[in-house]
């Protein structure tokens, strides 16, 4: 399965410590892969390089502090999910419409649980969720490019990855959220913020894949793409 990418700050290292440490003991089946920092900016950083699914920061740290950094990770195109924990209650009405979940440091185990549970539940309905063989995939949908079908298998094509798994196009569509993906063909459904560009036969994706527009489809398609753009 794809992890989940969790970015923890702190910069008190016995609080990171302990909060990692309760990290462990949440993930026995290490469905998360955790990046420490000890300064805001340097998640900030990281977030914008790379992006994360779930952050947890203090809010009292040598600005920019953890709220300043939290207000820019939601305006963010692809937005983690936020956690605050701190030491004092006086951010908590502040902290209301940024983070999901606010920690009264020493954090509670049970309180932690609670909160990650929310957030990774969050987190994972912004994702696409499938078996192959025995494995478990979980593919974030802004990652997701096109899906083909083949029979009764669908294949779902990312930037640099193809999974292939049993389903058909039909199931595959009523999983993804209407508004972003759209079908222009009986055998494809396309990410529309992928969509470099578009003529009255054909698509070309970010990632150089070219997909059919079928003639049946091509009015439905059309109003779904002009939507998208027009939001």
């Amino acid at each position: 399965m794809d992890k989940l990418r969790l970015g923890i700050c702190d910069d008190e290292t016995q609080d990171l410590a302990q909060i990692l440490e309760m990290v462990k003991r949440y993930d026995e089946d290490c469905l998360l892969q955790t990046t420490t920092f000890l300064h805001a900016k340097d998640l900030l950083y990281a977030a914008k390089a790379s992006g994360f699914d779930i952050t947890i920061l203090d809010i009292e740290m040598e600005p920019p502090t953890g709220f300043d950094v939290a207000k820019e990770l939601i305006a963010m195109p692809n937005p983690p999910i936020v956690i605050f924990a701190t030491k004092s209650n006086a951010y908590a009405l502040k902290g209301y419409g940024v983070a999901i979940r606010y920690l009264q440091k020493p954090v509670a185990q049970g309180d932690f649980f609670e909160a990650m549970d929310a957030a990774i539940a969050d987190a994972t309905a912004h994702r696409l969720t499938f078996q192959i063989d025995t494995a478990l995939v979980s593919v974030p949908l802004r990652n997701i490019q096109y899906i083909e079908t083949f029979g009764h298998y669908a294949v779902v094509h990312t930037t640099d990855k193809a999974y292939r798994f049993r389903s058909t196009l039909k199931e595959v569509i009523s999983r993804l959220p209407k508004g972003y993906f759209a079908s222009p063909h009986k055998s494809y459904v396309v990410n529309l913020e992928h969509i470099r560009s578009a003529t009255a036969s054909e698509i070309m994706l970010d990632c150089g894949a070219v997909v059919p527009i079928g003639r049946k489809r091509m009015q439905e398609f059309n109003d779904a793409l002009y939507r998208f753009l027009g939001r």
